[in-house]
């Protein structure tokens, strides 16, 4: 497969396509993997590969792997674009509802699995790295700002940016979504807010995403340990340098070296927000405890020698 990949790139060249991006995330997939062995978290996930490639977005362009999810890309064109609109979300949205009967009745999948998934969608122009007719990859903003509406829809559900424009959508369609104009995204918008559309039945709004980022003085603290070394502590605590504007404001994010079916994936790395943490004030310290024991239950993929990253990022007051 890298002979393939390396031979295509030769002939590469940058064009830009008009496109459709989604990207399906497996919420819960962390703790699953650490309670079930290597092969069946494999299987498990080639499973859910080929429902969402063969079921639900058969008609898609472009797949690529994201570790506990899918991203995938669906062009579109002006003669099209209201029946590409309503098709892809009709796919998001019994991809979802039945996201949780997916495997049943599968005879190699004897074990229980996730049963939610979030999925972000987002509508624009994007740089596809092409050569001859192989899709090598895409890049850009459209899919930056589409992860970030993936990882708004928590605990799950279905989010679209308001430039998706949610009026080429069916009535039934259309019923399911609440829009929400006030919202910002670190990397996308983060002083002025931008509109989306959200799946209220399903998806909770962190506070932390409607209410601006970049004009915050925002203040960090950095951590780095071995996953061996996490295993030894039950709640961590960390100094802050100030006082957060509140427990509102403060974001815990974990990094660690990407692994994929027991091996480490070079050049990849995968982060996560972690919310198993609280906030308090002693002896007049304004102080973050990161719980560990829970911090470890979504890690069990890391190997023991592996240094994972811990990032609180606050605002000050």
């Amino acid at each position: 497969m890298h002979r393939v990949f390396r031979k295509a790139l030769d002939g590469a060249t940058g064009e830009s396509k008009s496109i459709i991006v989604v990207i399906v995330d497996i919420r819960g997939f962390s703790a699953f993997s650490k309670e079930v062995e290597s092969p069946e978290t494999a299987m498990f996930v080639k499973r859910v590969y080929m429902k969402l490639i063969d079921s639900y977005f058969p008609y898609a362009s472009f797949y690529k792997s994201t570790g506990d999810g899918l991203l995938l890309t669906i062009p579109w064109g002006e003669k099209n674009l209201e029946e590409v609109s309503r098709k892809v979300i009709a796919s998001c949205i019994a991809c979802h509802s039945k996201f949780g009967s997916m495997c049943s009745g599968d005879p190699v999948i004897n074990f229980k699995v996730p049963d939610k998934i979030g999925i972000g969608v987002a509508r624009g122009t994007a740089c596809c790295l092409v050569s001859g007719e192989i899709i090598i990859d895409y890049s850009g903003r459209l899919l930056n700002l589409t992860s970030r509406l993936n990882d708004l829809a928590r605990p799950s559900g279905i989010v679209t940016d308001g430039a998706f424009d949610i009026s080429l959508l069916t009535d039934e369609q259309r019923a399911i979504f609440e829009e929400n104009n006030n919202i910002y995204l670190r990397g996308i918008a983060e002083d002025e807010p931008i509109s989306i559309y959200f799946t209220p039945e399903f998806t909770t709004i962190s506070k932390y995403n409607k209410q601006p980022i970049a004009a915050k003085r925002w203040r960090y603290v950095k951590d780095i340990k071995p996953y061996r070394d996490l295993l030894k502590f039950n709640k961590f605590r960390y100094l802050l340098e100030s006082e957060p504007l509140s427990s509102d404001n403060i974001s815990v994010t974990i990094k660690h070296p990407k692994m994929l079916k027991g091996k480490t994936q070079k050049g990849y790395i995968s982060i996560f927000g972690f919310a198993d943490f609280t906030y308090s004030v002693e002896a007049g310290k304004p102080v973050v405890w990161v719980d560990f024991p829970r911090l470890c239950e979504r890690l069990k993929e890391v190997k023991k020698n592996m240094n994972v990253t811990i990032d609180i990022a606050y605002a000050e007051k």
